[in-house]
């Protein structure tokens, strides 16, 4: 069994593209070329730049975990000011770990249970995170994608299910580009055995043994759903930076535990 993600067979590796551009203007999001290269519209927060304290400093985007709801209310116009949309069209689920993807066709604050959003639509497809993946998907024509990956959601599928949403709006499969957001990576993220065995029944090569203990790689995993799914690996950007890795940039429940903030990945649809 590998014990390094590092080994990965090339053509699981990431293109070039896969590099995460900071702004030069500010810190409080984080752009993929991958995306940006088609036009794209999005990002993904980082804990920068914002008005909570305490737990929640400072930029979180989360309003079930504890935080003053008019300071979250506050960060989120500030993002909405930075990336240059209306906060009202932001588009929320409900997220439960699951695999579900909803076809979204006017705003929506989290008023149904599902991971997962598509849209051709001028909509921001929004997804909550603090160690979870978030998969941001695009083709070339306005056809968006924004989906919450847990492990049991990542297990479920979910990245399969974005990509045949977007299919069923139209999209080409070979054009769709997906980008995996900042989330735990496999150097930390640590399972037990009931968890390991879940992942090493579909695929033994992203669980890793190091000193003794197990770790699962759902970037690896998400990555080779979306191959599977027909997208070309060059469409791929599945290395981004680990939240438990950075408490500077990232909140991460794994490292901090419970009631902190959460990031927002943001995708923004229809034709420009």
């Amino acid at each position: 069994m590998s014990l390094s993600p590092s080994t990965a067979p090339s053509d699981l590796r990431p293109s070039a593209t896969a590099a995460w551009v900071p702004s030069s203007t500010q810190n409080s999001i984080l752009g993929a070329p991958l995306l940006e290269s088609i036009g794209v519209r999005h990002g993904f927060t980082t804990r920068q730049g914002g008005f909570s304290s305490g737990r929640f400093a400072s930029l979180n985007l989360g309003r079930n975990w504890g935080d003053d709801l008019p300071t979250v209310r506050r960060n989120l116009e500030q993002v909405a000011t930075l990336a240059g949309f209306a906060p009202e069209r932001l588009t929320q689920v409900r997220q439960i770990h699951g695999s579900q993807v909803l076809h979204i066709d006017s705003p929506e604050l989290a008023q149904r249970e599902a991971d997962g959003m598509v849209t051709a639509h001028d909509l921001v497809l929004g997804v909550l995170s603090a160690d979870c993946v978030s998969l941001l998907l695009a083709d070339d024509e306005g056809r968006v994608a924004a989906a919450h990956a847990g492990w049991r959601g990542t297990v479920a599928g979910i990245a399969t299910e974005a990509v045949a949403a977007l299919a069923t709006l139209g999209a080409d499969i070979h054009r769709i580009r997906a980008v995996l957001g900042p989330s735990i990576g496999p150097c930390c993220f640590e399972v037990q055995s009931d968890v390991s065995s879940v992942f090493a029944v579909h695929d033994p090569e992203v669980v890793h043994e190091r000193s003794g203990r197990l770790y699962v790689d759902l970037w690896r995993y998400n990555q080779k759903l979306l191959m599977r799914a027909g997208l070309l690996p060059e469409h791929i950007a599945a290395t981004p930076p680990c939240t438990r890795c950075d408490a500077q940039r990232f909140y991460s429940f794994r490292r901090d535990g419970a009631n902190i903030g959460q990031h927002l990945a943001f995708i923004i649809g229809g034709s420009s």
